[in-house]
């Protein structure tokens, strides 16, 4: 139960709402949030790392380290180094001057080792989470200081608890319509919330909206694209004034300590076969610069979803809205090796094991895909495995130090196909970590099927812990992953793929026709007097031990076929369940950068087939879908369609000089390039067809910035995109672009 102490000179209590290093006075500074009043708090931190080498060279190590004037403190201790193993090996603990010479001296220390004959640990923890898991409190926590410590009066892994209502304040720069904006033109005014802060000069203007900042006193200022845009223009504004000394949007007094300046460079970087577009960090100091635009987790679970993550985690908000769940089910996991007494290395010191030719054709498989039956069916049935993956990661006791263990070589737990043994005498970090993680999703996704609890809420916060628990398999693999181990990725598919042929043997014998399969996931016809449905889920789970749900039962489905050679595409489909909703995957409309226009035509098509229970109702509407196509058609051509849904986005691949062939994003990233406007890598360029055929780039495009409204659009190339459209949902009855181009003429 929850203990409320007033604010007094002896006790202080509240939620803590940010923590941060003083890198001048080598403290840890949190701010404890309390009735809407924030209250800083200051603690000397002295973080320390540890050095593993062989006992003969310690001596030198630590001989070496003695003279060097960075270092305060050398000692040396025992203590467990390699996970799942309870022996205490000997180690040099180093502890720095300052905080800010941390790395630098071990970094000096694994030069010494040549990079790799000194094991170091506990070096590249963050300072906020490192500082409040040694403290024994976490983020958002409601805690108490004496002036000396921390005491905690929260759960961390509570599902009820209190929220302190956060001033949350939005904070947006007003520019001039229809340019493009340019940093070279001064701040006409700044809204705060509703208040518009426009006064006689560019300084003034920017001064009265700090001062009124401070004034408000919000906790979190949010932005849409803050990091990208508002705050470096906001920066670079006050730079040219003379005033940037004077930024202070954070709750520091220091006026140093809280300019508005970028922490973190922007970069770009490539992630699963694209190149991501990653902003610089503009963060405040006791308060939360929240930019909803940049934020993963804000745009898939909203603030109440990062809050949960943060705690559980241990990420500040701040940091933790500009990372993903991948960056958050790896601190949970180091949060958890460090609650049991484990150093956490530095550099990953698992390498993979070696294998032949024929042993990595048979463990490198990923997870089973059943190629699916083409075209129109009905009365099916979706059957899915609730998070596959990391339920076999914990009901097999999947972990890096669990897989091919040396303590028990003799184990019965083997993984099918592979043949790897696995640990039956501990239980391994991976599933200590999921074990909870999966029951909270499951509560809060019981929650927001319930009427009697805010079904809106318990929607965002199963989405958050959705998207951790969907990495953590991935993250597995990883080789830069801390706790990543191939073997363990390789196990966790070759169960999904004997829990998949399970679940098709016992639907097959339970009679029903499997007609797509796909990693955790059946699409099953059943056939006159077979078991219901909810029963063969039931005989699914009990068969793999991993619970298998009804996902709902279609009237009518359309597995689509491959463009490139006909057979059923394994991600493409639509279909209507009986309760209305139509389920997408693989086509236009799901794809983040189709024009609205386009989006809007797709969707028109699919509401006409939303009125067919049947496969036969469905064919007999496909003509009135393609009417829906024809006034769309006829839209373009009357110049009645806003062009801003007709808008493209590309993601930017490579540099202009890069592109061999003139396409359309050439074209814009050269009217941009005019506008002396640079995109980095992974950033996405806007633009408008006019002229496709033009050989002059000025023609051909027009840049979303410059856009009138007033500009000629290319109306054959708009058509054909149409009929793309058209043509992947209708494909499997041979209506191919060629045939519905001649429709829409």
């Amino acid at each position: 139960m929850r203990k409320h102490y007033g604010c007094s000179e002896s006790m202080l209590s509240g939620n803590i709402l940010d923590v941060y290093p003083d890198y001048e006075k080598n403290v840890m500074v949190t701010w404890l949030l309390q009735n809407g009043r924030a209250t800083r708090v200051e603690e000397p931190y002295e973080p320390c790392f540890y050095v593993h080498t062989p006992s003969k060279d310690i001596s030198k190590v630590a001989k070496a380290l003695e003279v060097v004037p960075q270092v305060k403190r050398l000692q040396l201790t025992a203590a467990k180094l390699m996970l799942g193993s309870p022996k205490h090996t000997m180690v040099l603990e180093v502890v720095p001057k300052t905080l800010n010479s941390l790395h630098t001296l071990a970094s000096l220390v694994d030069l010494w080792g040549g990079f790799h004959d000194h094991q170091l640990f506990n070096v590249d923890l963050r300072l906020p989470t490192r500082y409040l898991q040694e403290r024994g409190v976490f983020c958002h926590a409601w805690i108490s200081w004496n002036g000396k410590r921390f005491t905690l009066e929260d759960e961390q892994w509570a599902l009820d608890y209190e929220i302190p209502p956060l001033k949350i304040l939005h904070l947006d720069i007003k520019q001039k319509t229809g340019a493009v904006p340019s940093f070279h033109e001064p701040i006409p005014s700044i809204a705060l919330d509703d208040e518009v802060i426009k006064e006689d000069n560019e300084t003034d203007t920017i001064l009265s909206a700090v001062d009124r900042v401070q004034q408000i006193d919000p906790d979190v200022i949010a932005t849409v694209n803050g990091d990208s845009l508002l705050f470096p223009f906001l920066y670079h504004r006050a730079k040219i004034c003379g005033i940037e000394h004077l930024m202070n949007l954070g709750r520091e007094k220091n006026q140093k300590k809280n300019n508005l300046r970028p922490v973190k460079k922007a970069k770009s970087y490539f992630s699963y076969g694209r190149i991501v577009y990653r902003p610089a960090f503009y963060t405040l100091l006791g308060r939360i610069h929240l930019d909803t635009a940049q934020s993963f987790f804000y745009g898939e679970s909203g603030l109440r979803g990062i809050l949960d993550i943060a705690r559980c985690s241990n990420i500040p908000v701040q940091m933790l809205s500009r990372l993903g769940p991948g960056t958050a089910i790896s601190q949970i996991e180091v949060n958890a090796a460090m609650a049991k007494g484990y150093l956490i290395p530095w550099k990953k010191n698992m390498p993979e094991n070696w294998k032949t030719a024929e042993e990595l054709l048979i463990a490198d498989r990923g997870g089973l895909v059943l190629e699916p039956v083409a075209g129109l069916h009905e009365d099916v049935i979706e059957l899915d495995y609730a998070s596959l993956y990391p339920n076999i990661m914990v009901l097999h006791n999947i972990s890096p130090e669990t897989m091919l263990c040396l303590c028990c070589p003799d184990s019965t737990n083997r993984v099918p196909q592979l043949g790897y043994h696995i640990c039956r005498r501990q239980k391994g970090l991976l599933p200590e970590v999921l074990e909870p993680i999966l029951l909270r999703r499951f509560c809060f996704k019981a929650r927001a099927k319930n009427k009697r609890y805010d079904r809106e809420v318990y929607m965002e916060l199963q989405k958050a812990w959705k998207w951790v628990l969907v990495v953590c398999f991935g993250y597995t693999g990883y080789r830069n992953a801390r706790y990543g181990r191939i073997e363990c990725h390789e196990s966790i598919t070759a169960y999904s793929r004997d829990i998949l042929l399970s679940a098709v043997e016992v639907a097959e014998r339970a009679g029903y026709e499997v007609l797509h399969g796909i990693i955790d996931s059946l699409w099953v016809k059943g056939s006159p007097g077979c078991v219901r449905p909810f029963h063969l889920s039931r005989m699914i789970s009990n068969r793999t031990g991993i619970r298998m749900d009804v996902e709902g039962r279609y009237k009518w489905i359309v597995f689509l076929p491959s463009k490139a050679t006909g057979v059923g595409a394994l991600t493409r489909y639509y279909g209507l369940f009986e309760n209305g909703t139509v389920k997408i995957r693989g086509v236009e409309l799901r794809q983040h950068n189709t024009p609205a226009f386009l989006k809007n035509a797709q969707q028109g098509m699919l509401n006409v087939f939303k009125q067919a229970s049947t496969a036969e109702e469905f064919r007999a509407l496909i003509p009135k879908s393609i009417d829906v196509l024809q006034r769309y058609a006829a839209a373009l051509r009357d110049n009645a369609v806003d062009h801003q849904d007709l808008v493209l986005t590309t993601t930017v691949s490579k540099e202009i000089e890069r592109y061999k062939v003139h396409t359309l994003p050439k074209s814009a990233l050269l009217q941009l390039q005019d506008e002396k406007i640079q995109l980095e890598l992974g950033q996405s360029v806007r633009y408008l067809v006019t002229d496709e055929t033009s050989r002059n780039y000025k023609r051909r495009v027009c840049i979303a910035e410059n856009m009138q409204g007033t500009e000629d659009i290319d109306v054959a190339y708009y058509l054909r995109q149409l009929a793309k459209c058209g043509e992947s949902l209708l494909i499997p009855f041979r209506y191919t672009i060629e045939k519905l181009e001649e429709k829409l003429r």
